[in-house]
């Protein structure tokens, strides 16, 4: 019986309606269903604003073109969302780093190069050992202090690069001065000009030794030793020849025999740690007093017992 009065009912619409007749107060509220609408008739001005939710969009609806510009916000970003096919070229700035973030890993072999460094940032824990090398040295930028205590030997010295400038007083003793090496242009004056006169050997005579100690175990302060005897008067210098001999001595301990030359230099021989029985020797020109002495001392530490000798071997006028 419904479905006769239903259609009759559109029977009579159809036929009894004229065009344009049915007005929007005459549609009853929730009267227009979906099937009542024509695909394709709702357009954007019969929507009103904000009905149009979640459930209603399609999946995969909203498109790159219906997104307005920095509509996309933060919070509309799910966490690891953004990947790197999502940023552009060059889209990471300076200020979007955090600091700290950029670890080892994230640096590309060779990245970091000499404009990318700090100036004063590159400290020697940085420096790997035996990374500086030579080519690495600004002319020079070795300063003394930069040179360790000893590490300079005579194999780092080029060759004639030490002069007079370089030496410090006294520093040439006679073990320094190769044989033969003191020519007659390297006297001073008054010793150029003077004759050389040699009286004994080189090893000494009893009758040339201006001094002869045994039995020294005590320090002696300088002492003068007269050699008129075998100098004659008007000599400048004494050509003499130091020598001493141990007869008995403890470890660790040195003993030094020495002739004043002047205020500074000082001729030496020296005994450490050396056996019974040992002699060294030292030959060298000792200005003479106008009463033709020379002053010699002899100085220890420890337990140590010598015999001294000064053998004068010539003269110089």
């Amino acid at each position: 019986m419904a479905r006769i009065l239903y259609d009759r009912i559109n029977e009579i619409k159809n036929k009894h309606l004229s065009p344009q007749s049915v007005t929007g107060d005459k549609i009853a509220s929730d009267a227009i269903e979906e099937k009542h609408i024509k695909d394709g008739v709702v357009t954007r001005r019969k929507i009103a604003d904000g009905v149009v939710g979640t459930n209603e969009l399609v999946d995969g609806s909203v498109t790159t073109a219906k997104i307005a510009s920095k509509a996309v916000t933060t919070d509309k970003l799910q966490s690891a969302s953004v990947t790197n096919e999502k940023i552009a070229d060059g889209a990471i700035t300076s200020g979007k780093i955090v600091a700290g973030a950029i670890t080892t890993e994230k640096i590309a072999n060779g990245a970091i190069t000499r404009e990318k460094v700090a100036d004063q940032s590159v400290r020697s824990e940085d420096l790997v050992d035996g990374a500086v090398t030579s080519a690495k040295l600004a002319s020079n930028s070795v300063t003394a202090a930069k040179i360790a205590a000893n590490a300079v030997g005579s194999s780092e010295i080029a060759a004639s690069a030490v002069n007079t400038s370089e030496l410090t007083n006294g520093a040439v003793t006679t073990e320094k001065i190769a044989n033969g090496a003191v020519t007659q242009e390297k006297l001073a004056a008054g010793i150029a000009a003077g004759e050389r006169h040699i009286i004994g050997t080189t090893q000494g005579e009893q009758s040339l030794e201006g001094l002869y100690l045994p039995g020294q175990s005590f320090p002696i302060p300088y002492t003068a030793v007269d050699l008129s005897q075998w100098i004659p008067a008007g000599a400048k210098w004494a050509i003499v020849q130091l020598g001493m001999f141990t007869e008995s001595m403890s470890p660790n301990v040195v003993a030094e025999m020495r002739v004043r030359r002047d205020e500074i230099q000082r001729e030496a021989i020296c005994i450490s740690n050396g056996s019974t029985g040992k002699t060294v020797w030292n030959a060298g020109l000792v200005p003479l007093t106008s009463g033709r002495t020379v002053e010699y001392q002899l100085t220890m530490t420890g337990s140590i017992t010598v015999t001294i000798f000064i053998t004068i071997v010539g003269y110089v006028m």
